[in-house]
């Protein structure tokens, strides 16, 4: 999940980068969804070879909505970093744990007990004191980040219904073959054809995107939700080290402590279980 961590931070330092040259949002998810697709094409040969019926999964409408909902998510949360400094933008997406919650009881009518509801009020503080509403001007760009949390939470309820039966490769190749059409049309009225000297910062944001992907398909199979949580915060510090070093990005005092307190809820949420429906 480390890997996952650090990789996903340097994704989203990259489309900084990227996006204070002009490269809008669209055409830098197009980016990130090309190139993921070509370092998936090898397996992508070899299952249509070998194993072509696992292209076509018995769940595959639930695998598309899963996959227009990251497009959603992903188009969202790079449209933040253009605007917004990295720690800020994670600090208010690590929210998302909460809006899992709140799906499970709404949507999927799951029991949730009191300690669970306790951090989705103590989350929702710690936004409140991240966002400052009525002290300092509302940035709208702050609603693009909750829309790409709760779209992680949504793909993650999804999830939760086809991981057994679908392996993480396919989820991710579907995300990239729907990254490319939707993205490729929103990004040619913005179109700016890459220069040299972008094209490492643009292999960036696909490489690392790519793997982020893959190493937390692998942590969330393998890692017990309690460990998750405390490793998903690191990307805070570690994502202010990389504004730090490459944009002198400082976040203030009150963002720390509402990333703290959502910290708070998400470990108390990752330590409760969901009670069985009645």
């Amino acid at each position: 999940m480390l890997a996952q961590t650090t990789s996903m931070c340097a994704m989203m330092a990259a489309v900084r980068h990227l996006s204070f040259d002009g490269f809008s949002g669209p055409q830098l998810v197009f980016f990130r969804g090309f190139i993921g697709f070509m370092i998936m094409l090898p397996w992508l040969v070899h299952t249509v070879k070998f194993e072509p019926k696992i292209l076509v999964p018995d769940q595959w409408k639930l695998v598309l909505w899963r996959s227009l909902i990251s497009v959603v998510g992903i188009l969202c949360w790079f449209m933040a970093l253009a605007g917004m400094t990295i720690s800020d933008v994670t600090a208010v997406q690590l929210t998302h744990p909460i809006f899992v919650v709140v799906g499970a009881a709404l949507v999927l009518r799951e029991r949730v007990d009191r300690g669970r509801w306790t951090a989705v009020v103590l989350g929702t503080l710690g936004a409140l004191v991240i966002i400052r509403p009525g002290y300092i001007p509302f940035n709208p760009l702050i609603l693009c980040i909750l829309i790409s949390a709760m779209s992680n939470a949504s793909v993650q309820l999804i999830t939760k219904f086809v991981s057994l039966k679908i392996s993480g490769a396919v989820l991710i190749f579907y995300l990239n073959l729907t990254l490319i059409p939707f993205t490729l049309i929103l990004s040619i009225p913005q179109w700016i054809w890459p220069e040299w000297s972008q094209i490492g910062w643009i292999l960036a944001v696909g490489v690392f995107g790519t793997f982020a992907h893959i190493f937390l398909a692998r942590g969330m199979k393998d890692a017990d939700a309690s460990l998750l949580a405390p490793v998903d915060f690191l990307r805070l510090p570690i994502s202010a080290a990389f504004g730090w070093l490459l944009f002198s990005e400082l976040s203030d005092i009150e963002t720390w402590v509402g990333a703290t307190i959502i910290f708070l809820a998400v470990l108390i949420i990752t330590r409760q279980k969901i009670l069985p429906t009645s």
